[in-house]
């Protein structure tokens, strides 16, 4: 094995055992020791790879994201479906790979509890290409006059923070409620309410009729 491919696999390494230290224990739960342990290395060895412990976590968070084509995905076929069959596309996709990918999961609830800088990571790097998708499928739907006049990038971060949220807090609800819910239920409930809240008279005048 030559000594690239050595300092790759040991990256690798690094990042597959950061991603579930942070998504176990969160940010400021993981020490570079920690890691370092998992590995079987020095705490030096990870410097080799990364600058520091908020590199790591870029680059776990970056590497994670980078398993969904999300732009890809969200855009197929997006111009022959109404602004509801959308929304509820966009949501099934965010469901899924919360429910397929734990870690991620995991890296989501316990970024949402910390502060400060890494706390902008994952919005970054996870939410962010959802709401600029969403914001620019909604400014072409005002335009079309699907829509009515509304502000696209707050309406779409609400509507990304409300699945993303739901995903992430649906078994506190269980435990602190009799209901059994879960968040394919409560996407099913909300998405119509929000969508058809956005559309325009005319819209709602040509459903009617």
């Amino acid at each position: 094995m030559s000594p690239t491919t050595r300092l790759a696999n040991r990256r690798d390494q690094i990042l597959s055992e950061a991603t579930g230290l942070f998504a176990e224990k969160g940010y400021n739960g993981t020490s570079l020791r920690g890691i370092a342990a998992a590995c079987g290395i020095t705490e030096a060895a990870i410097y080799r790879h990364f600058d520091n412990k908020n590199a790591l976590y870029e680059w776990v968070i970056r590497s994670k994201a980078g398993q969904h084509d999300v732009e890809t995905f969200l855009a197929d076929g997006t111009e022959s479906r109404t602004i509801e069959e959308v929304l509820t596309r966009m949501a099934a996709n965010i469901l899924s790979y919360l429910e397929t990918d734990p870690e991620l999961l995991g890296l989501m609830f316990n970024n949402s509890v910390e502060t400060g800088p890494v706390a902008a990571v994952l919005f970054r790097e996870v939410r962010l290409p959802y709401i600029n998708f969403l914001a620019r499928e909604i400014k072409r739907r005002i335009e079309s006059g699907e829509v009515r006049e509304v502000d696209p990038f707050i309406t779409a971060r609400c509507f990304v923070g409300m699945v993303m949220d739901c995903a992430l807090s649906v078994n506190v609800w269980n435990k602190v409620s009799k209901f059994d819910f879960n968040a394919s239920d409560v996407i099913a409930n909300n998405v119509p309410i929000f969508a058809r809240g956005m559309l325009s008279v005319d819209t709602l005048w040509k459903q009617r009729s």
